[in-house]
C-alpha cells in the first residue's frame, strides 16, 4: 500500500531549517529582519523566511512531517513569493529570479514528496508555469553567467509537462462536467495548452495532441491561434508565424519568444537561398518588420554572426556565405523592461485568487 504523508509545518519554512540557516549566516538579504540588518549575524523573520531547496542526500531524511508544508501553505507561499517579493524594484530582477527559482523548485519538492492530490497539484504548477515563461523573456538578454536559459527552459518543460499530464488525468466525464463552467470562466487549462504548443512549435505530437483536446478547449481562441502558429511554423512560412505571434495575449507572446531565435536563424536561411544575390540587397527595415526585431541594429548583430553582409541598413543574401553551423540568432526581448515589469500583476497573480 502507498503511505501518504501529509506536512505539518504551518509555516514558509521550518523551525528547524530556519534556526540552522540564522546561525550559519545562510539567510537570503529578503529573509532578514530588519530590525538586525547590518549586524554581524542577521536574525531571520519567520514571516520572510521561505524553505530553500535540497537535493535528497545520504543521512538527509526528506519526509519528515515537521518539515514539509501541506497543500494550502505551498499555495500561500507561491502568492507571498510573487506579491512581496517579483513586484520589488529595489534590487536588480535577476536576484528576485534567483530567489523565486530556488523557493519554487522547494515548494513542487515539498509537493512531490506527499503526492499532493491532482486538482492541488495542478493550481500549484499554473502559476510557477508563467513565472518561468516571464522571467525567460525579462532576462534573455542577460548574460548566461547571471541567468542560464536552458536550465530555465528544463525546468519549464518540465512543469508543464507534468501539467498536461494531471489534466489528463482528471480527464473523466464525471470532472469534465463539474470542472466546465470553472475552465471557462478562468481559462486556465486553455492558457496553459496553448503554452505548450506554442513552446513545441512545429513540433507534430503537440500538434496531434492539441488537435485531440476536447472540443471546449480546442475551440478556444487561445489555442486555435497557437495551432495555426505552430502549423505555420512546421510549413516553415516565418511571415505568418511572426504575423500571427502579435495577436496573442502578453504571456503567450513571452512563451513564442522563446523560440525567436530558431524562427530568425530558420528565416535568414531561407532567404539566404530565397534572395541570393551578389548585388541586390534586402531592405532592413522590412526584415525587422517581419522578423519583429525591435531595433535595426539587432539585424547588423546576427548578420555578422551568419556571415550575412549588413550595408546601410541593407542586407546582401547569398547562400555560399551563410553559417549553417550557428544555430541560433542572438535574444532580444519583445517587451520593454518597464512594461514587462507592468505587467506582473496580469501575468503572475491574477489567476491566483
Amino acid at each position: 500500500m502507498t503511505e501518504f504523508i501529509q506536512g505539518t509545518c504551518l509555516l514558509m519554512c521550518p523551525d528547524k531549517e530556519r534556526f540552522i540557516r540564522e546561525k550559519e549566516g545562510l539567510l537570503h538579504k529578503f529573509e532578514i529582519d530588519e530590525s538586525t540588518k547590518g549586524t554581524k549575524l542577521p536574525k531571520a523573520d519567520p514571516k520572510k523566511t521561505i524553505k530553500c531547496f535540497s537535493r535528497p542526500a545520504a543521512g538527509l531524511i526528506m519526509n519528515d512531517m515537521k518539515q514539509l508544508r501541506p497543500a494550502p501553505v505551498l499555495l500561500s507561499t507561491i502568492k507571498y513569493l510573487f506579491t512581496k517579493i517579483a513586484t520589488r524594484t529595489d534590487v536588480d530582477w535577476i536576484v528576485i529570479y534567483d530567489f523565486i527559482f530556488d523557493r519554487l523548485r522547494s515548494i513542487r519538492q515539498d509537493a512531490a514528496i506527499q503526492r499532493i492530490d491532482v486538482s492541488m497539484n495542478i493550481r500549484l504548477l499554473e502559476p510557477i508555469v508563467r513565472f518561468l515563461i516571464y522571467s525567460a523573456q525579462r532576462l534573455c538578454e542577460r548574460n548566461i553567467s547571471e541567468f542560464n536559459a536552458k536550465i530555465n527552459d528544463q525546468h519549464l518543460i518540465e512543469c508543464i509537462t507534468r501539467l498536461l499530464i494531471l489534466y489528463d488525468e482528471s480527464e473523466d466525464s464525471s470532472v469534465i462536467e463539474k470542472s466546465m463552467k470553472k475552465l471557462t470562466l478562468n481559462n486556465d487549462r486553455q492558457q496553459m495548452e496553448a503554452l505548450y504548443i506554442l513552446l513545441h512549435m512545429g513540433n507534430t505530437e503537440s500538434l496531434m495532441r492539441a488537435l485531440q483536446l476536447p472540443l471546449y478547449l480546442r475551440k478556444s481562441p487561445d489555442v486555435q491561434l497557437s495551432i495555426k502558429i505552430s502549423f505555420a511554423w512546421y510549413l516553415k512560412n516565418y511571415v505568418r508565424v511572426c504575423h500571427l505571434i502579435q495577436q496573442l495575449s502578453p504571456l503567450l507572446i513571452c512563451a513564442a519568444m522563446i523560440s525567436i531565435q530558431k524562427l530568425r536563424r530558420m528565416a535568414l536561411k531561407i532567404m539566404s537561398s530565397g534572395y541570393n544575390s551578389k548585388i541586390f540587397t534586402f531592405p532592413g527595415l522590412k526584415l525587422q518588420q517581419i522578423l519583429l526585431y525591435k531595433e535595426i541594429d539587432k539585424i547588423r548583430i546576427d548578420c555578422e554572426l551568419f556571415g550575412l553582409v549588413f550595408t546601410n541598413q541593407n542586407i546582401l543574401f547569398q547562400k555560399a556565405n551563410f553559417k549553417d553551423e550557428i544555430k541560433l540568432a542572438h535574444p532580444e526581448m519583445y517587451y520593454a523592461h518597464h512594461y514587462l515589469h507592468s505587467l506582473l500583476p496580469q501575468i503572475l497573480l491574477e489567476s491566483m485568487y
